[in-house]
């Protein structure tokens, strides 16, 4: 029988949590890097209208980044199912984070 998210989640130790999210935040930001550019665009030469004149930029790449690292938990219950391993290679870890957050196609 299979255990509940929190069971599985707690079987993960804290420091392949921190690996995982941190290629899944760097995912995010590949996947997220037109958005970022259009809010750093918005933003420059900006200081106090930024708030109000970029805020639509800045929620576009809130809710992208969002998007693509509300998906932790998928990642972990994936690293899981792979087998545990904490000594992985890049290509092993890449691999890993293509299945649950395919990469963007490139333009």
């Amino acid at each position: 029988m299979e255990g509940t998210r929190e069971e599985s989640d707690a079987a993960v130790p804290k420091r392949v949590e921190e690996a995982l999210f941190y290629r899944l935040k760097n995912r995010a930001f590949e996947e997220c890097d037109p958005l970022a550019r259009a809010y750093a665009e918005c933003c420059s030469g900006r200081v106090v209208s930024l708030v109000y004149k970029c805020r639509d930029e800045g929620k576009s790449l809130s809710a992208c980044m969002s998007k693509v690292t509300s998906r932790l938990g998928a990642l972990k219950r994936e690293w899981l199912a792979s087998g545990r391993r904490t000594v992985m290679n890049e290509d092993e870890w890449s691999e890993l984070l293509d299945r649950v957050v395919p990469p963007r196609e490139p333009r």
